[in-house]
């Protein structure tokens, strides 16, 4: 039996506007290391660095336009 999680929407958030990983890495280069964009991307982290998911929001925000913000990133689910 699941549990509750939490799911990551970058992949879905890249892939709707156009944009992708490799593309975020470079704007957010010194501030987040590329592995961890990629892993945010891929769904893999499970204990995200608050700091790093804050540069990305402000990446998305740099190369959209748009007001992202953590609920466009991260999912509730129950199981």
């Amino acid at each position: 039996m699941g549990g509750p999680r939490i799911r990551w929407k970058l992949r879905a958030v890249l892939d709707q506007e156009g944009l992708s990983a490799y593309g975020l890495t470079q704007l957010l280069a010194g501030k987040v290391a590329p592995n961890t964009v990629y892993s945010f991307a891929r769904g893999e982290k499970k204990r995200p660095d608050l700091e790093a998911l804050a540069w990305v929001i402000w990446g998305l925000r740099k190369l959209t336009g748009k007001p992202y913000g953590v609920q466009d990133l991260l999912e509730y689910e129950e199981e």
